[in-house]
C-alpha cells in the first residue's frame, strides 16, 4: 500500500545525514565535529578549520567564498547542542501512565501486545485470501501475467465525441510484490472507494504498444469482480494503474494468455511485511476508523 510503499519499504531510500557535516549516522545535535570546529572559530583572531575532518564530507567549506556561511553553520549547530545539554541536565518531568499504543491496556506495550499479533495473523491470513482469489482469478482464468498478449482500448475525444480505439499491447511487469487486498474495495462494483489513498494499493500492469510503455486500467471505479459462491458480486480489484492516469489504455480481452504462473509461496507470503508495519504506530481504533479493519474482515 501507498503508505508502506513511502515509508515501511525503505528499500532505495537514502541515508540521513547530518545537516552540519553531511556526515551519515548522527544529526547536527550529535555531530561530534561541532565542537573542535567551533573552537577554532572563535579563537583571536579567529581561525579556519581547514584540518577539520568536516571537510571530508562536506567539500564546499573549503572554498573561500562559503567560509563566512561555514562559520554561521557551525555557530548554530554549537548553539544547539548547548541548549540540548541544559535540557538533558534538567530534572524530568512527571510521565503519565504508560499503556499499549495498539489497544490502550495499561498493563503492557506493544511488544508484548496479544490483541496486536492477533490482529496481524487475522490481517495476514486475510490478505493470504486475497491473494489465492487474485491468483485464481487474474492469473488462471484471465491468463495475465508476463508474455500475455492483450486487447486494449483508448478513448479518442471527450464526452460525447469519445471515440474507443482499440489496439494489442503485450504484458511486460506485473507488480506482484506490492499486491495486497488493500488493492480491493468493500463498496460494490462501479461505487467509489473512500478509503484514504495511504490505505490503497495499485495493481500496475505494465503493457508495450508499439515502442511505448503504458500502465493498464481496468475501469475507472469497476476494476476487477468475482462472483461469490452465494452469488454476490464482490470487488477484487478497484485500484489500478497509476493514481492519475489519463492517457492509460485500458483493458478489453485476453488474445493470448501467458504461460508464466506464479509459485505457491507468493500467496504464502502475503506481504506480512506491510501489515506488520500498519500496527506500529497505529492504533486498533485508528486503523477501525479508517476502514483498514472492515477490508480485513471482509477478506477473513
Amino acid at each position: 500500500m501507498e503508505i508502506y510503499n513511502s515509508n515501511g519499504n525503505t528499500t532505495g531510500r537514502n541515508k540521513s545525514k547530518c545537516s552540519y557535516c553531511r556526515a551519515e549516522g548522527h544529526n547536527a545535535t550529535n555531530c561530534p565535529r561541532v565542537d573542535e570546529d567551533y573552537a577554532y572559530f572563535t579563537q583571536t583572531p579567529p581561525v579556519i578549520p581547514m584540518h577539520s575532518k568536516t571537510l571530508k564530507t562536506n567539500h564546499w567549506y573549503g572554498t573561500p567564498r562559503y567560509w563566512g556561511e561555514w562559520y554561521e553553520k557551525c555557530k548554530n549547530a554549537h548553539a544547539k547542542q548547548i541548549l540540548a545539554k541544559g535540557k538533558a541536565a534538567q530534572s524530568p518531568t512527571a510521565r503519565s501512565k504508560p499503556k499499549c499504543g495498539f489497544c490502550g491496556d495499561e498493563t503492557h506495550n506493544r511488544r508484548n501486545c496479544t490483541a496486536m499479533d492477533a490482529y496481524v495473523d487475522k490481517a495476514h491470513v486475510a490478505n493470504q485470501n486475497w491473494r489465492r482469489t487474485f491468483y485464481e482469478k487474474f492469473v488462471v482464468e484471465l491468463g495475465i501475467s508476463e508474455g500475455a498478449l492483450l486487447n486494449l482500448k483508448d478513448r479518442q475525444g471527450y464526452y460525447t465525441n469519445e471515440e474507443p480505439k482499440e489496439f494489442i499491447g503485450i504484458v511486460t511487469d506485473v507488480n506482484w510484490h506490492e499486491l495486497s487486498l488493500f488493492c480491493s474495495s468493500t463498496s460494490k462494483s462501479g461505487a467509489y472507494c473512500g478509503r484514504k489513498s495511504d490505505y490503497v494499493q495499485r495493481l500496475r500492469v505494465t503493457v508495450q504498444v508499439d515502442k511505448e510503455t503504458k500502465v493498464l486500467s481496468f475501469g475507472r471505479n469497476e476494476g476487477i469482480d468475482i462472483i461469490t459462491q452465494r452469488g454476490f458480486s464482490k470487488n477484487l480489484v478497484k485500484h489500478t494503474g497509476d493514481r492519475y492516469y489519463w492517457d492509460a489504455p485500458e483493458f478489453v480481452s485476453v488474445l493470448s494468455p501467458s504461460t508464466t504462473l506464479l509459485g505457491e509461496e507468493w500467496i504464502a507470503e502475503g506481504h506480512r511485511k506491510s501489515l506488520e508495519f500498519l500496527t506500529k504506530k497505529r492504533s486498533k481504533a485508528k486503523l477501525d476508523d479508517e476502514d483498514v479493519t472492515a477490508l480485513i474482515n471482509h477478506w477473513s
